[in-house]
Order: structure tokens, then C-alpha cells, then sequence
């Protein structure tokens, strides 16, 4: 299924409801994704430690370490729609 690009979606017409619904499905990754979702783990895994190594604890470090989640979650979708999303 080719992605719509539903954030600009005028209405809710049955293809952008169809494609709502596939975004929000359980989307299996292959062996491509599978690498480059770990690659992605492993740096911003590291660059949370390097974060509570060396930065004192605040609320400013707390956005830090939260944003490293979230470019996580959004690489990983990313990953998962290959760009389409």
C-alpha cells in the first residue's frame, strides 16, 4: 500500500482512512530495516550515557535524554515506512 500523506488530507475520503489504518498496523521489518534500526539503538543508546556521564542532573538534561527516545521512535518509523511517512 502506498502512504498518503494524511496530515494534508482535506477529508476523511476511504483512501485516507486506509491509510491511517496501515499506519497504525504492526509492520514487520526485514533484515535491511533490522540493521539500520539497530545501528540507530546502539548510537542514541550511546549518546545517553555520554549524556548522564557528563551532564549534571536538571530538567535541561531530562529534555536531552527524552529527545534521544523520541529520535528513536521517529527514526524507527523512518525505518518502518521507508521515508513515506
Amino acid at each position: 500500500m502506498q502512504l498518503l500523506d494524511v496530515t494534508r488530507a482535506d477529508a476523511l475520503s476511504p483512501e485516507v482512512n486506509a491509510a491511517i489504518d496501515h499506519a497504525f498496523e504492526y509492520q514487520p521489518w526485514g533484515e535491511e530495516q533490522r540493521k539500520s534500526g539497530e545501528l540507530v539503538r546502539k548510537a542514541l543508546s550511546t549518546a545517553v550515557k555520554v549524556i548522564v556521564a557528563e551532564c549534571p542532573p536538571s530538567p535541561t538534561r531530562t529534555r536531552a535524554i527524552n529527545a534521544c527516545f523520541d529520535a528513536r521512535m521517529l527514526a524507527n518509523a523512518a525505518i518502518t515506512f521507508r521515508g513515506a511517512l
